[in-house]
């Protein structure tokens, strides 16, 4: 009974997307540089295989392009507004040499294709929030309720913002960055919420080498929750002083 209900809202929720035709821009969880030392790296002809699959995949969309392009030009923008074939696309990518896919789209690949951390953050970005949307579709459901709601809440959402603030590339401030977006999710929608921000990070921090640090929240074992609620306790003394 509960999967079928889930099932209906599933379907509600991304059949509205679907037809909403909107940028889902505002749900890509944006990801900094990543862990190089932990990463693989892949030889310069697999790096060309992988950036002809992706220049694919932006010409199938009516772009014309023959290298990738940067993030400031927004290469994804066209995939994200089209929410009824962007797994369709996924799924062709992911099929694009499956085995050069497979072993190198990771954080170290898309710097060394453009020797920038900004370009590269940008598709790894993008393409974990392809695999969170159509891979894990409850989850996301249960993300994008979520997200909502943090949105609807002034100060949840000024917590939630900072918390990104605090990640800027390293073991220590990923985990707390993490950390204390969990404990937001959390408060805002309760458990099942953070078993979906989860799938999410996991996403993420494999495909940036963030796993591999030796605590990561929704990786490996909890911390105490002291980070998060000085948050709080910093944002409660701007608004009442």
């Amino acid at each position: 009974m509960i999967w079928n209900i889930l099932v209906v809202v599933v379907t509600i929720v991304t059949k509205s997307l679907e037809t909403l035709e909107v940028d889902l821009a505002g749900l890509v969880k944006q990801t900094v540089a990543g862990n190089e030392g932990v990463l693989h790296n892949c030889s310069s002809d697999q790096d060309q295989v992988l950036q002809q699959c992706y220049i694919d995949m932006f010409q199938s969309y009516g772009s014309n392009v023959t290298s990738l392009p940067p993030a400031d030009e927004d290469p994804f923008k066209k995939i994200r507004y089209d929410a009824t074939g962007m797994c369709s696309t996924y799924t062709t990518l992911r099929h694009c040499h499956s085995d050069v896919i497979n072993d190198c789209l990771n954080y170290n690949t898309f710097n060394a294709i453009f020797g920038s951390e900004s370009n590269a953050a940008y598709y790894i970005s993008q393409t974990g929030f392809l695999e969170f949307y159509c891979n894990y579709g409850n989850d996301f459901v249960a993300y994008y309720e979520c997200m909502q709601a943090i949105s609807l809440n002034d100060l949840s959402d000024t917590i939630y913002t900072e918390c990104s603030v605090l990640e800027v590339g390293s073991c220590d401030s990923v985990s707390r960055t993490t950390q204390c977006e969990r404990a937001v999710v959390r408060k805002s929608c309760g458990n099942s919420a953070v078993k979906s921000y989860c799938q999410y990070q996991k996403i993420l921090t494999h495909m940036t080498g963030w796993n591999f640090c030796e605590y990561m929240p929704c990786i490996n074992s909890s911390q105490p929750r002291t980070f998060f609620f000085l948050i709080i306790l910093m944002y409660l003394c701007k608004i009442f002083v």
